[in-house]
């Protein structure tokens, strides 16, 4: 029975296609991640989360290719994670073929654990290998090579590393931020009306997106300022002070940048003159299996009572 629910998955080098050693084979990701497995289930990856193993054929000559499931070396271990006891718990469908020059394919990746206890709340790994060889027999000389992946699962939740990890390499590929991470404005805050801050009237920090995908973030103020390492020059927002978002959502387009444009709104109060305040813009990148966060410090100072 195949498991509809309660999986994760975290593809590693999203944004890449990974090439060996200078061959023209790639493969879509290079490290695989699943949580929320259970003992006694069948899993596919391709129909469950509709990510296939793709495996693509970049040389001018035709390849015969086999997809096989490897027990990993001791190099290629990840800390926290144990062997699979057997190679029958994974398969690859399909697991041979020929690729024309430019063609691909997408296999399947097919996990099935035993029902025991004994594997409930571990965490296994795996090595897919995808090898390209000559046909034997061939004239002249036949060249072999091998692109490894890595599979890792749970039976339970990821080990709390492994999210660290994903998130650095997710950044790493995303090429998204929001920029400055401090933002200072120059001019001073007026009391007692609405200050657009919208680049035109005071600076504006934005969203950049440097790299070649797409992405949608939610945007919101963090509850929780303290948590971004404030400047203790300034203090956070008190209650009475108003800031709003215009857009709480954001489509950011390859190559692009996007205003995250603000209106701050400060009652006109002897108290709230001559201050300085800062708060922080965060924005959740959607689409992801785990909540991936940008944030942007913003500090202002109000005018003076004259």
């Amino acid at each position: 029975m195949l498991m509809k629910k309660c999986l994760k998955i975290i593809l590693v080098l999203l944004l890449g296609s990974p090439v060996f050693a200078g061959h023209s084979l790639t493969t879509k990701f290079s490290d695989v991640i699943l949580s929320g497995m259970k003992p006694g289930m069948v899993y596919s990856l391709k129909k469950e989360r509709n990510i296939p193993f793709t495996i693509v054929n970049n040389a001018e000559e035709k390849r015969d290719i086999e997809v096989t499931i490897q027990l990993p070396s001791e190099s290629q271990m990840k800390e926290n994670y144990e062997s699979i006891p057997d190679v029958s718990w994974v398969s690859v469908f399909p697991s041979r073929f020929q690729l024309g020059p430019g063609e691909s394919i997408d296999c399947d990746i097919i996990i099935s654990i035993p029902p025991e206890e004994e594997f409930e709340n571990r965490h296994f790994q795996a090595m897919i290998e995808t090898k390209s060889a000559g046909k034997p027999g061939g004239v002249g000389v036949t060249i072999s090579f091998a692109l490894s992946s890595r599979l890792r699962f749970s039976t339970g939740p990821r080990p709390e590393k492994i999210m660290d990890e994903y998130r650095q390499r997710v950044f790493a590929a995303l090429q998204l931020e929001i920029s400055p991470m401090s933002l200072f404005v120059r001019d001073e805050i007026p009391v007692g009306k609405k200050a657009k801050i919208d680049g035109v009237d005071f600076e504006v920090p934005q969203v950049v997106n440097k790299g070649r995908e797409s992405y949608k973030l939610e945007m919101a103020l963090s509850p929780k300022p303290q948590e971004y390492g404030l400047n203790p020059e300034y203090e956070e927002l008190p209650a009475e002070v108003k800031v709003k978002i215009k857009k709480k959502k954001i489509a950011s387009k390859p190559r692009s940048f996007s205003d995250i444009a603000m209106e701050i709104e400060i009652p006109d109060s002897e108290e709230f003159y001559g201050k300085k305040y800062a708060f922080v813009v965060v924005g959740n990148v959607m689409g992801f299996d785990i909540p991936i966060e940008l944030f942007g410090r913003v500090y202002f100072k109000t005018e003076d009572k004259k």
